[in-house]
């Protein structure tokens, strides 16, 4: 099992205790000495979030504080770069699914603020994001009108085929994403329901009474109120900053990936039920044709709910190209302060090259006189080396001298080739 795969696997097994908590912790902390293992340790950890229960969720954020903390007290700032690209859309995340921990989530972001962990102007833009979340609210956006999410039936079992596409106004005509006007546009959608169309023969149950089904409310499908439409005041538009520019783009991949989902829901249902042409259907009797007939009605639901998912995905994706115009001023200016720099970049470079010219020079130069320094430091030394051995030879000479001349009471002993003491007869020798 690789290493990513463990790592995946203890971060599946986290729970609220400590001992889970503070295992999570040091499985990625052994990821900071790797090259890219900050960043691939963060990617398994917002992989196992999306994918996690419900109560996970805050574990999981409280792994990630822990890692946070003794990266920035202890190793360095490997984890701060990884985690701060999708801290605000993976916390969003934990409190769109649970909004009992929205205040618990905003504590962590203000520790992180008190500690220095994060500076304060990115945690002021984490805590920003959070807002729209407070006082019970579960989502970005209000419930749209319920006349908006109904897709159009066809007229007759003999309909054409239904093209379903979100129009919007003269914004679209540049859009950011999908091209000019001109060409295929991302959301579009072709629906073959002529199959489908019998279905539509089911009396549709009353609205009030007796006999009216309970509407379910929907909040992650449910669009964002088009500008101009009665819906609530739209919010104060955000600071533009690096990170809310990443979680712009952030969210388009969700909404991208969230579509995608829905085509492939649709294009699961069986051919069969979209070939006017079929026969099969006349064969079936009894149980059969009743099974037949709730499949179909099932997959004529599942169509309608992919397709209000998919126009909530066309309405908010039309709200981030308008907000991801914001940013193109913003992004020329960036890039003019780029500019500057690599302009500054070029005359230094040219004032180096110029000074290139003599340096080689006075480089030669300096060399040089080290050189004659260096020699005459030598030569210094030798000369007081030379002096201090002459002197000590003298005084070696001189100490000999004075040893080897006569005193008075001695004479020279040719057998000894040294002066000695003559022997004076009237001192008593020892032995007497």
């Amino acid at each position: 099992m690789s290493d990513a795969a463990d790592l995946r696997a203890i971060l599946n097994q986290t729970d609220t205790s400590a001992p889970a908590i503070q295992s999570s912790s040091r499985a990625m902390m052994r990821f900071y000495d790797k090259a890219g293992g900050a960043t691939m340790a963060v990617s398994e950890w917002r992989s196992v979030l999306q994918t996690s229960s419900l109560s996970q969720s805050l574990p999981l954020l409280y792994v990630a504080n822990e890692v946070l903390q003794t990266s920035k007290r202890n190793r360095g700032n490997r984890f701060l770069e990884a985690f701060s690209p999708v801290l605000g859309s993976c916390l969003q995340f934990i409190c769109g699914r649970d909004g009992s921990v929205v205040e618990k989530v905003r504590r962590v972001v203000k520790i992180w603020g008190d500690r220095r962990v994060f500076s304060m102007r990115y945690v002021m833009d984490v805590l920003g994001g959070l807002d729209s979340f407070r006082g019970g609210a579960m989502g970005m956006a209000a419930a749209p009108p319920k006349a908006a999410t109904t897709p159009p039936k066809p007229t007759s079992p003999s309909a054409s085929p239904v093209r379903s596409s979100v129009t919007t106004n003269s914004d679209d005509e540049d859009d950011l994403f999908g091209g000019s006007s001109d060409g295929p546009k991302l959301l579009d959608i072709n629906i073959d329901a002529t199959a489908l169309s019998a279905a539509q023969s089911k009396p549709n149950p009353p609205e009030f009474g007796a006999g009216a089904k309970r509407r379910r409310s929907s909040t992650a499908n449910s669009p964002v109120p088009l500008s101009g439409s009665t819906g609530p005041i739209s919010k104060k538009p955000k600071a533009l900053s690096g990170q809310n520019f990443l979680d712009l783009f952030q969210s388009i991949v969700n909404l991208d990936e969230k579509y995608k989902s829905s085509i492939g829901v649709i294009e699961s249902i069986p051919p069969s039920y979209l070939d006017e042409g079929s026969t099969d259907i006349d064969d079936l009797v009894g149980d059969e044709l009743t099974d037949m007939y709730k499949k179909v009605c099932q997959t004529q639901r599942n169509v309608r709910r992919e397709h209000r998912t998919m126009y909530s995905v066309a309405v908010q994706r039309r709200d981030l190209e308008k907000e991801a115009k914001r940013y193109v001023s913003w992004l020329k200016n960036l890039a003019k302060v780029d500019d500057d720099d690599i302009e500054f970049c070029d005359k230094l470079e040219k004032k180096l090259d110029a000074i290139s010219v003599c340096h080689e020079e006075a480089k030669s130069a300096r060399d040089k006189r080290r050189a004659e320094e260096s020699q005459k430091r030598v030569d210094a030394e030798a000369t007081a080396q030379r002096e201090a051995e002459e002197e000590e030879r003298r005084r070696i000479l001189d100490d000999a001298k004075m040893e080897a001349e006569a005193k008075p009471g001695m004479m020279w002993n040719r057998e000894l080739r040294e002066y000695q003491y003559l022997h004076d007869p009237t001192e008593e020798s020892w032995r007497d």
